[in-house]
């Protein structure tokens, strides 16, 4: 018997064309309640499930790569999807090509439960204004690794860097997974796996792509235990309006993404057990524009003609050793993180404000013991940041800061029937902040119950935690006289993952229960600074569907419904806005057959958030629609021509909240020859 929804819920699904802008929460000890009503009917929905499996547990299946798959990030340990107590999503270097997706940014953010916010094309940042990948709504709360080292610098993850053609599968996790790989893994964590190169290859490719808005170069050679790819990009203008609705008018059209990048990577095998990984991008950016119009005091419309025009440098060395012990169950990286920053304006002839030097070092070890049917992970980990800008600002207390953290960690799996499982995980993180220093206790609840080898229903309980930027605390402190608190929390996950056949099934429901929320806010002279928002909820359903027709044929569906909201505390009310969109949708159809892939992917993103900014109207974000398509032709052995055709429909899709638009209807077709 199924446990009531709450009636906030229920309205929440079948009444969501009735917009509310602003909700206000009395009671949130009501609020805890009905998450756990939520998440005790959908336990009770996976024996319905169960049911529906054991009908068909004899019948003839053929093997989906959906659940059997190998993930390692969920647990620090490899274990199959199915076993796996977390929504996983596993991109494979095969679905990476056939999709066309140019880099990890792109793979990533055409998936259920991934929103992205971009200021160019396929996550391009400009300066400090970074591209992210956002998992279930919670900005600023996804933790990018390459093989197990993390990439965030200033919290945000960069992917833009990583070329697609050295990627070997991308793994999504979603739900806090602080326990294991510390802050910022808020809403979860996405680890990219690189190719591993094998002893005696030998393979050399030369690719040329054009399009209308981009054109790039590449040559990878693959050899002895390694691999290596040099690109260079170049991209043209894109218009980007920075208002949509009533305000389009009145605020600045600007024109992003016009310059350059290069990149390199090298991937080595040097033994058995150790590899190396490097990669090297430099890109030169520009942005400008022109504002016809702007609000004066009253409100009114007056001509303006602002003109803006400015040009980043940035330049980026990411490097790691990654051990990986065959017999002794030991895993150890060591990794380095660089990012350089130098942007100019040439109205005000000046350099930017924000120009700054980041990088950050890691050291993770851990030891895994497998005890019979049980397992058990310990580990320890060291992380340093540094930040130092390149322009003296006035207004900050000081131009550097460094902060560093040390890390003891352990989860034990116990395995107490062939059918249940159950993971005990805790993370205690000592950080030496420039501001105020932190301790921290993480723990992590996990099980899962197999009713059969095909059908798995988990729970997944664990704490997040994350600081401020290493520079915001200083920076901002005259706006911040008492500091910034870090953003903690937890998340609560039920789920179940089933396989018949052809046929795979994952569905999910989960609740995000957030403190201290990061945030920008603006001052009366109209400089933006950061601030803790306030409580962030999200409760939502995530549904996944993958049916295999046969070898040629495959369709994946996919939805999720959500309500993601931040509580401002200075309000006399402390009212519930809606922090971002609710409804997603995906339609994704696989070809292939002889000489031909195809790829047709359809991703939604609609009721999304009010936005007011402070000289204009409130309205809503216009809903996301893509449509994109890829199609691959084999010629020969060694030759392959691909097109690609996205946004179809030709729409203006806003990718945030402050008006930045994706390219519009764009094409690129790519030739490749393999000596």
């Amino acid at each position: 018997m199924f446990t009531p929804i709450p009636k906030s819920f229920q309205n929440m699904i079948t009444a969501h064309g009735v917009r509310c802008r602003r909700k206000v929460t009395k009671d949130m000890t009501r609020e805890k309640k009905w998450t756990l009503a939520v998440l005790a009917a959908f336990a009770g929905a996976s024996f319905v499930g169960t049911a529906y499996a054991a009908e068909s547990a004899d019948a003839p299946s053929e093997e989906t790569h959906a659940l059997t798959d190998t993930v390692v990030t969920a647990q620090r340990r490899e274990k199959r999807d199915l076993d796996t107590p977390a929504t996983t999503t596993i991109i494979t270097a095969k679905e990476i090509e056939k999709a066309g997706y140019r880099n990890v940014f792109e793979a990533i953010d055409q998936q259920i439960g991934s929103t992205s916010t971009s200021y160019g094309e396929a996550g391009q940042d400009f300066g400090f204004s970074a591209g992210r990948l956002n998992l279930r709504g919670y900005d600023r709360g996804t933790l990018v690794m390459v093989n197990g080292v993390p990439m965030n610098l200033k919290n945000y993850p960069s992917t833009e860097n990583i070329p697609a053609s050295m990627v070997e599968r991308i793994e999504i996790v979603k739900g806090a997974a602080s326990t294991l790989y510390g802050a910022e893994a808020m809403g979860g964590v996405v680890n990219i796996i690189l190719k591993q190169p094998k002893a005696e290859e030998s393979e050399f490719e030369l690719s040329q792509t054009v399009g209308n808005y981009f054109k790039k170069s590449e040559a990878t050679y693959i050899g002895d235990r390694i691999i290596v790819d040099v690109s260079r990009e170049w991209s043209k203008d894109i218009p980007h309006a920075n208002a949509f609705g009533l305000d389009k008018v009145s605020w600045t059209d600007w024109w992003v993404g016009k310059g350059k990048k290069s990149r390199i990577g090298l991937i080595a095998q040097l033994t058995d057990e150790l590899s190396l990984n490097y990669n090297y991008m430099e890109s030169d950016i520009t942005r400008g524009g022109i504002r016809p119009y702007k609000r004066n005091k009253a409100g009114v419309r007056v001509s303006d003609n602002t003109k803006y025009n400015s040009r980043y440098n940035d330049y980026r060395h990411t490097a790691s050793l990654v051990y990986q012990g065959r017999e002794n169950g030991i895993h150890a990286v060591l990794g380095y993180n660089y990012r350089k920053v130098d942007g100019y304006d040439y109205i005000a002839n000046s350099k930017g404000k924000s120009n700054a030097v980041m990088d950050g070092q890691i050291l993770d070890v851990q030891k895994n013991w497998k005890l019979g049917n049980d397992s058990m992970v310990l580990g320890y980990s060291y992380k340093r940041e540094a930040y130092d800008a390149t322009t003296p600002d006035a207004k900050r207390f000081r131009d550097s800061a460094v902060r560093t953290s040390n890390s003891l960690y352990t989860s034990y799996s116990k395995q107490f029937t062939p059918q249940f499982n159950l993971t005990l995980g805790l993370r205690g993180e000592f950080i030496n902040d420039p501001e105020e220093d932190q301790r921290v206790f993480m723990p992590q609840f996990q099980t899962n119950y197999q009713f059969d080898r095909n059908t798995a229903w988990y729970i997944n309980i664990g704490k997040a935690f994350q600081m401020p930027t290493v520079d915001d605390s200083f920076r901002y402190k005259s706006f911040n006289p008492e500091g910034l608190k870090p953003e903690n929390g937890w998340t609560y996950e039920t789920g179940v993952k089933i396989r018949h056949g052809n046929d795979t099934w994952k569905a999910a429901v989960y609740h995000m229960d957030m403190q201290n929320k990061m945030g920008w806010a603006k001052n009366s002279a109209g400089e933006y600074y950061a601030v803790n928002k306030g409580a962030f909820r999200n409760t939502g359903i995530e549904l996944e569907y993958t049916k295999r027709f046969n070898d040629t044929w495959r369709l994946t569906l996919g939805g999720g419904i959500s309500n993601p909201e931040v509580q401002d505390p200075s309000s006399a009310k402390k009212e519930w806005t809606q922090d971002a969109g609710r409804l997603e949708g995906l339609i994704r159809v696989d070809y292939e057959m002889a000489k031909w892939q195809g790829n047709l992917n359809f991703k939604y993103l609609g009721d999304r958030e009010y936005y007011k900014p402070s000289n204009g109207t409130e309205q809503d974000i216009p809903d996301k629609l893509q449509l994109n398509m890829n199609i691959i032709y084999t010629a020969g052995k060694d030759d392959t021509v691909t097109l690609g055709i996205y946004n179809l429909l030709n729409r203006e899709n806003y990718s945030n909240r402050f008006g930045s638009l994706d390219l519009p209807r764009n094409y690129r077709l790519t030739y490749t020859h393999a000596f």
